[in-house]
């Protein structure tokens, strides 16, 4: 009996050494891991921690599948045949996806885990090949289906609206029907075909000449108006100088007497009186030979 219990307690000690000495592993941070053995994988998933697989002598042995559950970057990119302009248009879409903490046990079941080079016990389930599974013909054949029903022009003129309404359609779409949840989803690099960003030009071009006309209009407008201003106060003055001189004439015409003609004559011949280049002689004698031979001397 005593011979007994001490094989019993050495198979005891044995089988705890041998559990303390099985492999040790780690589930780093933005990961969460399951255990799976010969019947598969075990209830529960394991946060970030560190401990030891059960000891094995051979197969089948404990295996540790690590899921990467971290927030990743994603780029698509993409050239569209666009319908409606029958070009091709070039641009990424860039994502920030999280995997949904309620379909972790969904990806351990229907992904296969990939064998990791350090340890032939532990497996890795990588988060891009999730996103290659399940996210990236979600978002190709999404982004082309909706693009498509727009002109590049339109696209151009109201990127952001359009983005905004893709974004909202992206983010239902993936949430739906793939293990993510979207952080951000949008278009960047948007090039557009030469054709296009030359239209755009000179349309640009035709809106800058406008508006400097519109401009020149004004200007000229304003020219216009003060030189209008200017004639209609010319005139006033033109019109008040020539009532002023109008009105000068008439008083002088009132004036013009035959007393006031002969008085004038008078001092006129006075003025005459007084230099020495003259000849005086009577009117009548203007018309006779001799007056006029007088004057040539």
């Amino acid at each position: 009996m005593r011979k007994t219990m001490l094989r019993m307690f050495a198979v005891a000690v044995m089988a705890f050494a041998m559990v303390g000495c099985g492999q040790l592993v780690e589930v780093g941070p933005a990961q969460v891991a399951k255990v799976m053995d010969h019947k598969g994988y075990k209830e529960g998933t394991i946060p970030t921690s560190k401990f030891r697989l059960e000891f094995c002598m051979r197969e089948p042995c404990e295996k540790l599948v690590v899921l990467d559950a971290s927030d990743r970057s994603f780029k698509e990119t993409m050239d569209l045949f666009m319908p409606q302009d029958k070009l091709l248009m070039d641009f990424d879409i860039r994502a920030t996806l999280s995997m949904d903490p309620a379909d972790h046990d969904q990806v351990f079941a229907k992904v296969t885990p990939r064998p990791n080079s350090n340890s032939d016990r532990v497996y890795s389930i990588p988060l891009g090949q999730v996103y290659d599974t399940y996210a990236r013909d979600v978002i190709r054949a999404e982004v082309r289906e909706f693009l498509s029903q727009f002109t590049i022009s339109e696209i151009a003129s109201s990127r952001e609206a359009i983005n905004a309404q893709l974004s909202e359609r992206l983010s239902q779409s993936i949430s739906e029907r793939t293990p993510f949840k979207v952080r951000y989803i949008g278009i960047a690099d948007l090039s557009y075909p030469e054709v296009i960003v030359k239209a755009q030009e000179n349309a640009a071009e035709r809106r800058e000449k406008i508006e400097q006309e519109n401009a020149q209009l004004e200007i000229s407008k304003v020219q216009l108006a003060r030189q209008l201003k200017e004639a209609q106060l010319q005139r006033k003055v033109d019109v008040e100088q020539a009532t002023a001189e109008a009105e000068v004439n008439r008083i002088m015409g009132e004036s013009m007497t035959d007393e006031y003609r002969t008085y004038k004559s008078f001092q006129i011949m006075a003025q005459m009186a007084g230099s020495s280049n003259k000849v005086f002689m009577p009117v009548d004698m203007l018309q006779s030979v001799a007056g006029q031979m007088q004057l040539g001397k």
